[in-house]
């Protein structure tokens, strides 16, 4: 049976701590069911809302090839629908465009060659225009992205950032806690806009950490036992 101390560390280390001018990254890869493509863009649906005017990387896989990996700008991105999902009630789909960055000969050539391979319709040998294609393979949108810590725990973190992963993606973090760099990999738990955004575009984001090593918990630990320290501290002057 474990002592009442036990307990109490338990708590102050599941326990949540407001922190203040924490930054980080966030890497999240979103799959998206391609819609139609061309050569100088691509359409696609997914359960993620892209940030208009925000660059992204793409990986398009066709059967046993090495993925074909672009980089785009999102130029239109609306919801779609609603659609029900067991682990989350309902969740959001979105319908958004991406124009690749550069048509670059070698990599116009093997989109060229994948559209000859999918395009529903008959396409010729001067190939332009969009076409639905028939891909069964999801295109991985990747995207890396700053947020702003909230409070943080040993098990999990609030988050303030402008994108919104869906409920139970899977996002990596880097985040700088005093003189220590912690890399860890998290699930969302929940995500709400943040209170005072404009238009929707800032969100907070519950990630619980996942696989977190001991030691990047004593990590964890140690700033936020300085944090609370200097808290207390009493102003000096």
């Amino acid at each position: 049976m474990a002592s009442n101390g036990s307990h109490a560390r338990d708590r102050r280390r599941s326990a949540r701590h407001v922190v203040h001018n924490v930054q980080g990254t966030l890497h999240f890869s979103a799959d998206a069911r391609i819609m139609n493509m061309s050569l100088t863009g691509i359409a696609v649906e997914t359960d993620t809302q892209l940030r208009v005017g925000r660059s992204y990387s793409l990986a398009l896989r066709h059967g046993h090839d090495q993925p074909l990996r672009l980089a785009g700008t999102v130029v239109w991105c609306h919801l779609r629908t609603l659609r029900r999902s067991e682990s989350s009630g309902t969740r959001p789909v979105y319908e958004a465009g991406i124009q690749f960055d550069q048509a670059l000969t070698e990599t116009a050539s093997e989109i060229a060659r994948i559209l000859q391979a999918t395009a529903v319709i008959a396409v010729e040998k001067r190939i332009s225009g969009r076409f639905t294609v028939d891909m069964p393979e999801p295109v991985f949108v990747n995207a890396t992205q700053p947020f702003e810590v909230k409070t943080i725990s040993t098990v999990g973190i609030l988050i303030e950032t402008e994108v919104s992963p869906p409920v139970d993606a899977i996002i990596g973090l880097d985040l700088q806690l005093g003189d220590a760099t912690l890399r860890a990999r998290g699930r969302v738990a929940h995500v709400n806009e943040a209170p005072g955004s404009v238009s929707g575009r800032a969100h907070r984001l519950g990630v619980e950490f996942l696989d977190l090593p001991v030691e990047d918990r004593r990590t964890i630990e140690e700033f936020i036992g300085r944090s609370i320290a200097e808290d207390r501290a009493p102003a000096s002057g």
